[in-house]
């Protein structure tokens, strides 16, 4: 019995599609199927005035489930539980050297697959129609862009170029897509004593806390005999509250808290345990002095900050290695970014102090489930391990099926959300580190740095913003929680309304050390096209570090008013 049929056989077997209960099932042999018929009849037959069949196609089918729960000041906001299917097809003409992708054509912003919804049921000739309709939309506008594409090629006299698809072997990975359980009353109640924890903080003047839970299947077929069915299941709570300083100044900051399966979220403690950090933040910050003077020197980052300092400057450019060909260069290049790692193999990127891999493969880090884990890409590629960087030194590179010109090759790490191309996406980073200290140490460094400086005080980073809050010219999101420690007796203070300035890449080769502590940061990277669009769930597992040398100075955001009335619930 062949691995297809073992497939559908177990498939037939599960529960029957519904919306309500414990579960819901869209495992579908029929989806399935309907896309393999498709693609052999695409492959053989789709041929429009003699200019050929397309010799690449991939179809993406996403069956999705998608719960959301919100809840505000100990009520319930909203409730959503829908179900849907989309399709994503990826059709090429031309040849693997040369065909219609990698290029924006002028007012091309909306740079990306094409995407549409199809029918739920399983119904093989409606199926197969959507896929038709597609297919035939795709086809026609891929031809477009080719002939576009060699135009732009032969304007700018390009000689050198790279190749648009990898060679990569093909695989088949089928596995029965499981069923989650979900709690309507318990999650409702969960949600109701979570938003309820901001009742007891006054200076929070707004606050929404949420549960986003998806079960998700995909399926990919293609015509280079790939066949994948995975799970790709999401949960996230998310908290997010703001507030407003005596002087105006508006307040806010959020936590989220990422799992693959509902099951491993930390229990209820520990959930509010967050809610109860993130208002009592607030509530200090609303109280803290502005940060006022220029500073330069050493900043020690700590927890979620390193987390997102590495995200920021070092996996977001050891991601999306290839650059696009984009029509109207000098408008577009800001908003399709490309990883800055991708020629300088053998050189030095980050500190000596620190190695780095990336294994999409681990389900855990020291009790941590990790976000990033999957075992086959987006591509239908098999992930693996990647050995980065060793003693500061960038030795490969995370590659998807579009070649750069170090490496032609998938590695496994071809993924996106489903409303864009896959590029080269971390899964797990995990850097290490060969200096490393306590946290009475890593302080006491701190310190020693800042009185070498000729400073009263060192600082001492424990949040940064996400990166979707960075300037249009900044590398790093401002601090959210910034202390300065006195050198006289390590005292520390809190301030507010501080961000970084001149910050380049060469921070990263100014860690000075890194803390012995490993922490592991469950977040959404997000994508490299325009906004930055696109989310995929990853994981970083770091030290804290002390880096030598960064600038911080005041914030330009202006104050705005206060409301008019208080919050009636404390106004009583």
């Amino acid at each position: 019995m062949t691995a297809m049929t073992l497939l559908l056989t177990g498939l037939l077997a599960l529960p029957a599609p519904g919306v309500s209960g414990e579960g819901v099932d869209p495992g579908s042999p029929v989806l399935l199927k309907a896309m393999k018929d498709e693609l052999k009849r695409t492959m053989a037959r789709l041929d429009m005035g003699g200019l050929g069949t397309p010799y690449f196609v991939s179809y993406t089918a996403r069956d999705v489930r998608r719960i959301e729960v919100e809840g505000s000041f100990g009520a319930i906001k909203d409730f959503q539980d829908e179900r849907s299917r989309r399709l994503k097809v990826d059709l090429r003409v031309g040849n693997a050297s040369f065909d219609n992708t990698h290029y924006v054509e002028r007012g091309g912003w909306r740079f990306g697959p094409d995407t549409e919804s199809i029918v739920v049921d399983d119904d093989y000739d409606a199926l197969r129609f959507d896929l038709w309709s597609a297919t035939d939309r795709v086809y026609k506008e891929a031809h477009e862009t080719l002939s576009k594409k060699k135009a732009y090629k032969q304007r700018r006299l390009i000689k050198e170029e790279l190749p648009d698809l990898s060679a990569d072997p093909a695989d088949t990975s089928l596995t029965n897509p499981t069923v989650l359980s979900f709690d309507r009353a318990a999650w409702e109640e969960n949600i109701r004593k979570l938003s309820a924890v901001f009742k007891a903080y006054p200076v929070v003047q707004r606050s929404e806390v949420s549960l986003f839970w998806t079960q998700q299947h995909l399926y990919v077929t293609d015509s280079q005999s790939r066949d994948v069915v995975k799970d790709s299941h999401d949960v996230e709570v998310y908290m997010e509250a703001s507030a407003q300083a005596p002087d105006g100044m508006k307040l806010s900051d959020r936590r989220r808290v990422i799992r693959q399966d509902p099951a491993s979220l930390p229990p209820y403690e520990a959930l509010e345990a967050e809610a109860q950090a993130l208002a009592k933040d607030l509530t200090a910050l609303a109280a803290a002095p502005n940060w006022e003077d220029p500073y330069t020197g050493p900043v020690l980052l700590q927890g979620q900050a390193a987390g997102q300092f590495f995200d920021q400057l070092l996996a977001r450019n050891l991601s999306f290695p290839r650059s696009l060909w984009l029509e109207d260069e000098e408008r577009m290049k800001p908003d399709f970014h490309s990883g800055s790692f991708a020629s300088r193999l053998g050189l030095r990127v980050v500190s000596p102090i620190l190695s780095v891999y990336d294994d999409p493969t681990l389900r855990e880090f020291g009790g941590t489930p990790l976000a990033g884990y999957y075992k086959v890409d987006d591509e239908g590629i098999r992930a693996r391990k990647v050995d980065l960087i060793e003693r500061g030194t960038l030795k490969d590179l995370l590659m998807g099926r579009s070649p750069v010109k170090e490496r032609n090759l998938s590695n496994g790490h071809g993924r996106g959300a489903f409303e864009e191309f896959p590029t080269a996406h971390i899964g797990n980073l995990v850097i290490k580190a060969d200096k490393t200290a306590g946290d009475a140490e890593l302080k006491e460094e701190l310190l020693k740095a800042a009185k070498a400086f000729g400073l009263d005080y060192g600082v001492v980073i424990r949040r940064i913003f996400d990166e979707a809050k960075r300037g249009e010219n900044d590398m790093l999101a401002a601090p959210a929680l910034v202390y300065k420690v006195y050198v006289k007796d390590g005292r520390e203070e809190l301030l507010r309304n501080a961000q970084f300035t001149s910050v380049t890449l060469r921070a990263l080769r100014d860690i000075a050390l890194a803390g012995s502590a490993e922490h592991v940061f469950n977040y959404y990277q997000l994508g490299p096209y325009r906004y930055a669009r696109g989310e995929v769930a990853a994981s970083i597992v770091h030290p804290d570090v002390l880096v030598a040398e960064l600038e911080l100075k005041r914030s330009e955001e202006k104050p705005d008013k206060p409301p008019v009335l208080g919050h009636p619930y404390f106004s009583k």
